[in-house]
């Protein structure tokens, strides 16, 4: 999955998305913060998903539960894939994505790309799948279904290659979003990072985690580290600030408040 500036290193980051998505879903502003909770562990809360199987009708039906796809369009998605044309699919794929329909287009990428695609590509299919539905979470049945496709392409990128970064952060993001499973991201956020120590995404996505189960003050120790992995990068000073100031600490807060000004005063004049 692309993902904009500030966050890219070469990724570099952020799942959180990791793309706008990284951007919005994961983030949390200082204004949302709110007082940690007694628990320091990351508790597991009950999954909203379905976590059934979802056809591709189903998904079809979720996804235009409120507005309805051209004629052409309907035409060529509810087609046997065995009539589908590159052609024809570009024709869908397209309209989804001028429609800012990311649910639709995630999943008619993916047809592309077993279709008609290269082998190289399953890394970033199952990474866009995967985005996709932490996207569109608000809707359960479309988030689930290509939840459920990213895994699969997730297990056939790993059996090849299980030290691919990028594929165990998209794991990393299934096993947290969709099946709330601590437990399990939080073994494989630990093995991936063992694997590359570096990683800013992986990084960036523990943050998010952290914030998400309000471990203020690790949260704050892991934008420290994405700090060091990038100085000069001010999406993280002023995450850093906004923690010391929500954790009571004004001096460091100003501290790292004036640094962020002054890394994106420079960013913008470089750029």
């Amino acid at each position: 999955m692309k993902i904009p500036n500030p966050l890219r290193l070469p990724l570099a980051v952020a799942i959180l998305i990791f793309s706008s998505f990284l951007a919005n879903k994961w983030l949390t502003d200082s204004s949302t913060l709110e007082p940690a909770s007694e628990q320091a562990g990351m508790p597991a809360m009950e999954g909203s998903l379905p976590q059934d199987p979802i056809d591709r009708i189903s998904f079809y039906n979720a996804v235009f539960a409120e507005s309805r796809p051209s004629d052409r369009v309907a035409q060529i998605i509810t087609s046997a894939p065995e009539t589908w044309s590159q052609d024809s699919l570009q024709v869908a794929l397209s309209w989804a994505e001028e429609t800012e329909n990311s649910a639709l287009a995630a999943l008619l990428m993916a047809d592309m790309a077993e279709r008609f695609g290269k082998g190289d590509q399953g890394t970033e299919i199952a990474r866009n799948l995967v985005f996709s539905a932490a996207e569109n979470i608000e809707n359960p049945k479309a988030a689930a279904f290509l939840f459920q496709q990213g895994k699969l392409w997730i297990d056939k990128g790993l059996e090849k290659n299980p030290n691919d970064i990028e594929l165990r952060n998209a794991l990393i993001i299934y096993q947290s979003e969709y099946l709330n499973a601590p437990m399990q991201f939080l073994g494989t956020l630990r093995e991936t990072l063992s694997i590359d120590s570096s990683n800013v995404e992986t990084h960036f996505i523990h943050l998010n985690l952290l914030k998400k189960s309000q471990q203020w003050q690790k949260a704050l120790d892991k934008c420290k580290k994405l700090v060091s992995l990038q100085p000069e990068n001010p999406f993280w000073l002023y995450q850093t600030s906004d923690l010391y100031g929500f954790l009571g600490d004004s001096t460091s807060a100003k501290i790292y408040l004036d640094l962020a000004v002054k890394a994106q005063r420079t960013q913008k004049q470089t750029n």
